[in-house]
This record gives structure tokens, sequence and C-alpha cells, in this order.
């Protein structure tokens, strides 16, 4: 199985990547091939493919923030077209519309969302719409404005949806295909000073990590509103574990979430409205950025940013606990990993 390992290539604390690595993943077993790809401009932070999976998207974590676009038909991913401006800064995520005509990002810097069209090739045109948030949240120091931090597709009702941190709010969009504009349909506030980063959605509930509040915010996506926060981790006074990424198991019943701050794995089971902290298990490292499942949701892969570590887990059928397999991979700050 292919998988693509998205890094910093600016200095960190982490050390800098070459750019983004191409790797096999088998059983919880990471090679990479080929060589690190890099463009014009640096840090591919976060990568998402097309529907036919023959091409790879990658913002660029920048001040002037940039999208590209790779032909991944080889060990090495080949430019393919030039590098876009999302008309913001510091983009952090991106996903394809589910109609594969539209790529959509989330800048953090500048707390705005852009939507690019993919050419036939699967190449990048200019932003038609760049849509900027407005407000703030009580936390002065991560609140002071708004803050885009994540942007996919709701797979049951077809709305865009955007988290965004500084104003503690879930955006959600309707998507014109034909013009390749945005129009916002409502908000959903979540806890003030909560910090919405990440969200995945089941059915009729979005699961939405936050990072300040280190929960799980649980969203009724019908009514719309919140009904449900559960913690991320125990309060054992090492203060919040400032989580990063949320995956939702294969089968539905467990979600997974990357606490940063304490260098743990959270899981915990999921049934609709419930959720409830099953285990917290270490990362092998330190500051998990990102965390993958396989497909089969067999095996957990963790991108440990700042100890320069992709590492592997075999995931319990059973109880959903991620176990070791002693795999790791030691790569420059990973920071998103993408299953091809």
């Amino acid at each position: 199985m292919r998988a693509f390992i998205g890094a910093a290539t600016a200095s960190g604390q982490g050390g800098p990547a070459a750019g983004i690595t191409v790797a096999d993943i088998e059983k919880g077993v990471v090679t990479p091939v080929g060589e690190p790809a890099l463009r014009d401009v640096g840090n591919p932070m976060y990568l998402a493919l097309s529907r036919d999976g023959r091409v790879l998207y990658a913002i660029h974590e920048v001040a002037d923030g940039a999208v590209s676009a790779w032909a991944v038909d080889g060990d090495v991913p080949r430019p393919l077209g030039e590098p876009r401006s999302t008309g913001g800064s510091g983009p952090c995520h991106l996903s394809v519309h589910p109609s594969g005509r539209y790529l959509l990002t989330a800048d953090y810097g500048s707390g705005s969302l852009s939507v690019h069209p993919i050419g036939a090739d699967g190449s990048l045109d200019d932003a038609t719409h760049v849509v900027r948030h407005e407000g703030s949240g009580p936390d002065p120091q991560r609140q002071d404005r708004p803050h885009a931090h994540m942007i996919i597709t709701d797979p049951v009702r077809g709305h865009v949806l955007a988290a965004d941190l500084g104003t503690d709010t879930v955006y959600r969009y309707v998507l014109d295909e034909g013009t390749g504009r945005l129009s916002l349909a409502d908000e959903i506030a979540v806890a003030p000073g909560a910090g919405p980063r990440h969200l995945v959605v089941s059915d009729r509930y979005a699961y939405v990590v936050t990072e300040l509040a280190s929960t799980v915010t649980v969203i009724d996506l019908t009514v719309p509103e919140v009904v449900a926060d559960v913690a991320t981790h125990v309060d054992d006074g090492r203060g919040p574990s400032h989580p990063s990424a949320i995956r939702l198991g294969a089968d539905g019943r467990f979600v997974y979430v990357a606490n940063r701050f304490v260098d743990d794995i959270a899981v915990l089971s999921v049934d609709g409205p419930d959720v409830a902290l099953v285990a917290t298990v270490p990362c092998g490292g330190s500051h998990p950025r990102d965390i993958e499942l396989d497909p089969d949701g067999q095996y957990l892969y963790v991108a440990n940013q700042f100890s320069d570590q992709l590492v592997s887990f075999r995931v319990d059928e059973r109880t959903g606990v991620p176990e070791p397999t002693g795999q790791v991979l030691g790569t420059p700050s990973p920071a998103s990993i993408l299953f091809g």
C-alpha cells in the first residue's frame, strides 16, 4: 500500500524535511521509496488526493499561502502545473470536493477559506472564491482573530464544513459547482474558548476535536447543535493536551485522537451521541501532529513531529486499543500521513 508523508521543511522543533516522502506500507512496516519531492514553496505539511488517486495536492504552510498539485504515477511525485495562491496566510488543511472539480483549503493565519478549480489533468487554477471569517474568542493569545483549521465536505448532507479555532465555530457552506463559490448556510457554535480544530462525520453526527479545551465535541448535524463534550485525556495535572488530529475507526465504533502536549493517543468509543474515553496509549515519540488508520482499520500510524518519527501500532479488533508493533521510521518533521 502506498502512503504519502507531508512534513515541515523549515527549521522547527523537529528536523527540517527535504519535502514530501513517498512510502510503501505493509502490516505496520513503512519503507520510503524514491526521493522526497519539493516545489519552490516549502512546508508541504498537509496532503489530499484526487478521486482517482492519480494527483496529490499539498498545502504550503507559509506566510503567502499556496497549494500545489503533483502527479503520482511513480516513486517520486512530479510537479503538475503551477502552485496557486490561497489568497491567505498559513494554510493548514485541504480536501478535494466530492465532485472532483474543486480543491478546498483552510488558512489558519488569515482565518480564510479558498476554492480552486481542478483541471482535466488534475492541475489547479486560480481561486474562484476566498472567504474570510470574522470574530474572535475568549482566549486572547489564541483567539484574537479567526483561525480556520479544517475544511471537509459532509458526505451525507453535502455541506462544506469549516472548523475555526479562533471563533469557536463550525461553519456550514454550500458550494455552487457552477461558479466555484461558497455561500454560508449556518454557523454552529461550540463552547466558548474550546477552539475547534479537526472533525470527522458519521451519519448525523460530527465529532469535533477541540485544541484549547482538549475535548471531543459531538454535534448533531440535523438540528444542528452540540449534544456532548468529552475529555480526550484524564486530568492528571499535566494540563491541556492540545489535540491535533481525530480519526474514525473503520467500523465506526471508535475515534482516535492525537494528544500532542501529553504525547499519547486517546481511544474513545462512539455510539451516535454517546462518546466515552476508553484508553490512552503513549504515542512512542514527541508531539503527535497527525494519525492515520489504514483502510482496513487494522493499523494506526502516528506522525511524531518533534521526535522525527513515524510509529506504527496494531489495533485490537475487539477493544479498539492500539498496541505498538515496534516498527519506527525515522523521518524529519512528519506532519501528516495519507494513504493512496
